[in-house]
């Protein structure tokens, strides 16, 4: 059951939103990947959704997501618009979620500059840092969680203790979590530990092709190695780089689409906004 914070696209259609068809404005949000349909009526209720200016309290007039100007808390949705992806480096202590209802910071904090409607894909849990990427594009999204594309995802954690071979080929071959679930073959390795990291415990990198909820963690903690850190430095092409904790880069080249089908590198940089939002 989706959490009532919840801002990430359920499952669109696989053929996605026919402009030219009037919806109502809460399938309109839902179709377009904005929230949940049922979500949608509670932002409609809550005054947070404007249809050409005026604001809509009523989730089943028409509209055309081409034509009519449809504002969620101010930032324009809709089809048709350009393509936001971003690219943010999330810091421990931030919520992967547009609004906490205990009023805790969320990445969101990170991006209050940005004049486009945009949600997380997928999610890092509060005590992850690492890249997370945002988009206002449902098709990118999908191609990124679905399971069955395999996206490879990098992570470097530090573990309690040592792993030995024999750990290390289990996490490896798939952890059975419990209940029949049983993680996918992945890749293990130990690292040397970077420079000016703690002495305790010990550095692995972990590439995944999933991603279940705290996953490395349940892995690690199973297997007698809790984990005392989590990075992730890669989601399929897209890499972390050097970008500081807190700051994002807006991706805009001609090249975002076909590199989502080769395996080539997005270099993040180029023409791109950098800006230090890191939270006071």
């Amino acid at each position: 059951m989706r959490r009532p914070d919840d801002v990430r696209p359920g499952q669109p259609t696989r053929s996605g939103l026919s402009p030219a068809v009037p919806r109502s404005l809460g399938r309109t949000l839902s179709k377009l990947g904005v929230c949940s349909r049922r979500e949608a009526e509670r932002w409609i209720a809550a005054g947070r959704v404007t249809v050409n200016g005026r604001e809509v309290r009523a989730p089943r007039p028409p509209v055309d997501p081409a034509r009519d100007v449809i504002l969620v808390d101010g930032l324009r949705v809709g089809a048709g618009l350009e393509r936001v992806v971003l690219a943010l480096h999330k810091p421990v202590g931030l919520l992967t979620t547009r609004v906490d209802p205990a009023g805790r910071p969320t990445v969101y904090d990170c991006l209050r500059d940005l004049d486009r409607w945009v949600f997380p894909v997928g999610r890092l849990d509060r005590d992850t840092s690492g890249l997370l990427l945002l988009t206002n594009d449902t098709a990118l999204a999908r191609r990124l969680t679905d399971p069955e594309q395999h996206v490879p995802r990098t992570y470097h954690a530090r573990v309690r203790g040592r792993p030995d071979a024999e750990t290390l080929q289990r996490l490896a071959d798939g952890v059975n979590l419990g209940r029949g679930v049983v993680t996918r073959p992945a890749s293990a390795r130990l690292l040397e530990s970077p420079p000016g990291a703690p002495a305790e415990g010990s550095w692995l990198e972990l590439v995944l092709t999933e991603g279940r909820k705290r996953q490395i963690r349940r892995m690690c903690a199973i297997l007698g190695h809790p984990v005392q850190q989590l990075i992730r430095l890669r989601i399929g092409p897209f890499t972390l780089g050097p970008l500081p904790p807190g700051h994002w880069r807006h991706e805009k080249g001609s090249g975002l689409e076909s590199c989502l089908v080769s395996s080539g590198e997005v270099v993040f940089g180029v023409g791109c906004n950098n800006r230090d939002l890191t939270p006071q």
